[in-house]
């Protein structure tokens, strides 16, 4: 253990005793209610048919009269996959009330695992055993897991509906249908059925705008393509599903390409199952979602919801919230054991590779704590800056941004304590947290090693003390003993005006950021007591 000395002020205390108070996050966004109202303007929705605004509770009402309803997202937005989640629930409750069996089809699970997603919703197998044998899509944590969960503590089934990737892609790449053993070709729906002229020239309109050649043919001369097995077979799996429990209301989730104007696997539900009642949900992220307008001249589907783009997640190839410009983040969670876990926001040094840090912070702090390392602003996923010289304080306040909007999405994705969850950084990582943390009371814990002094942070100007106190403990710097009186003259300066702070001289030969460690996971130890 290396030496060190602290320095604290706060003007709740008493003599030299310390009394740290942890709150636990309030989480802001949209928070969704039965009526359809919500707390922020995160969602809107309108009347696909007429482009009206209208409510939740509206197209709720609407949709629990369809026997199947299709909701159509881009794969990439976490609101998107919220208001997925509260759709699912809202329509399970009025068709249990009215004694409806009810149904959630998934395109992102394949059939070939339908027997492991049966085991795992039936309470057979532990979700560790399910993550290892279910051939997860890269964002099931931030995107799909909430579904699966409240399925299986609702007892919904859940339809794995979709063709399994290494048969589509040996189908595509090697030899087509004729190359799949029978046992592969089981898993691809039956009958092929060919889609509609539409459809596939709005098909090779969008591969074609991703620098592709179109492929060309007719309907029937493309029915083994790799589209036509998505649809034709995530349709089958819905009827099949239909045919075993005719009175069952089906919610089927896929990407909205797969059901936008009705087409595509909507067409080839409806092709083999002409009676059912069948709505449609568009769900599209926007950046201004005040500045929406719905243009109706074509029909996209029965109902239009326009989300405010929040977060993406792994399916878009990294993890980021997106502010004026992205912040990218790269996790490694703690095993889900059923109980919330102790969490460590990284902000590395300039030169700091972020792939290399989470590997180097996960030996540090063992398996049981949840590891985010923040990717530096102009980086190119190896290190880079995180403030510009010419817009230094525009960099400060997007990152503030979006150092809020991670926090929320973490305790709404993953299983972490928000009482033992620390913002921590070194190097030019530094000065972000003291912006962003210092007086704010959504960041309780922050600490920060540094062996320069406060710098443009001491810079900054200071506020009135607040009319209420800040939670504490605030933000706790440990430096060397060249920047000492300097840091000790900022943090009585930062408490006089409400912002919790202390101050730890190091004494060792190394770097201070070992002493931080070191703090953060007695902090941990004692919290958990």
């Amino acid at each position: 253990m290396v030496k060190y000395e602290s320095f604290t002020l706060n003007r709740t205390l008493s003599g030299t005793g310390i009394f740290f108070l942890v709150s636990l996050f309030l989480i802001s966004g949209c928070q969704l209610t039965p009526d359809g109202a919500t707390s922020s303007d995160r969602l809107r929705f309108f009347d696909g048919v007429n482009g009206k605004e209208a409510s939740l509770k509206e197209m709720v009402e609407d949709l629990s009269n369809k026997d199947v309803v299709f909701l159509g997202e881009t794969h990439l937005d976490h609101e998107t996959h919220r208001i997925e989640m509260e759709l699912i629930r809202q329509l399970h409750s009025r068709h249990e009330a009215a004694g409806r069996p009810f149904i959630v089809s998934m395109e992102m699970f394949s059939r070939d695992v339908q027997n492991v997603l049966d085991r795992y919703l039936a309470g057979e197998m532990t979700e560790t055993d399910f993550r290892e044998n279910s051939n997860l899509w890269g964002n099931y944590d931030t995107g799909y897991r909430a579904i699966i969960e409240w399925a299986k503590g609702q007892k919904v089934p859940v339809i794995a509906a979709n063709v399994p990737s290494a048969v589509w892609r040996k189908a595509a790449f090697g030899g087509g249908l004729e190359a799949l053993s029978g046992e592969e070709r089981g898993t691809i729906a039956k009958d092929l059925l060919p889609g509609t002229e539409r459809y596939w020239e709005r098909y090779d309109r969008t591969v074609r705008g991703h620098g592709h050649a179109p492929a060309s043919g007719s309907p029937e001369d493309r029915v083994e393509k790799v589209q036509s097995l998505w649809d034709n077979t995530m349709a089958e799996s819905i009827d099949l599903a239909l045919q075993e429990t005719p009175e069952a209301a089906v919610v089927h989730v896929n990407g909205g390409f797969h059901s936008l104007e009705k087409d595509g696997t909507v067409h080839q539900l409806k092709l083999r199952n002409p009676g059912l009642q069948v709505g449609t949900v568009d769900i599209v992220p926007v950046y201004d979602l005040s500045a929406v307008s719905v243009n109706t001249d074509r029909y996209r589907a029965d109902w239009l919801v326009r989300s405010e783009a929040v977060a993406r997640g792994l399916y878009a190839g990294s993890l980021a919230i997106l502010s004026p410009r992205p912040l990218r983040y790269q996790i490694d969670s703690a095993p889900r054991n059923g109980s919330k876990n102790p969490a460590l926001i990284w902000l590395g040094s300039a030169d700091s590779d972020p792939s290399a840090e989470l590997e180097r912070l996960r030996k540090v702090h063992g398996e049981n704590v949840t590891i985010v390392v923040v990717e530096q602003t102009y980086s190119s996923g190896k290190g880079g800056d995180w403030l510009a010289k010419d817009h230094r304080i525009e960099d400060l306040s997007v990152l503030d941004f979006a150092l809020d909007r991670l926090r929320e999405q973490l305790f709404l994705h993953y299983d972490i304590d928000p009482q033992r969850c620390v913002l921590a950084g070194t190097g030019a990582g530094v000065e972000v947290i003291l912006t962003s943390a210092a007086g704010d009371r959504d960041w309780p814990k922050a600490m920060v090693a540094s062996r320069s002094g406060p710098g443009w942070f001491g810079m900054e100007g200071l506020s009135e003390a607040p009319e209420e106190a800040h939670p504490g403990p605030g933000v706790h710097v440990i430096g060397v003993q060249d920047h000492e009186a300097a840091w000790k003259r900022e943090v009585s300066a930062r408490i006089a005006a409400g912002e919790p702070m202390a101050w730890t001289l190091y004494e060792g030969d190394e770097d201070p950021e070992s002493l931080l460690h070191e703090m953060i996971l007695e902090w941990w130890r004692e919290s958990a007591e």
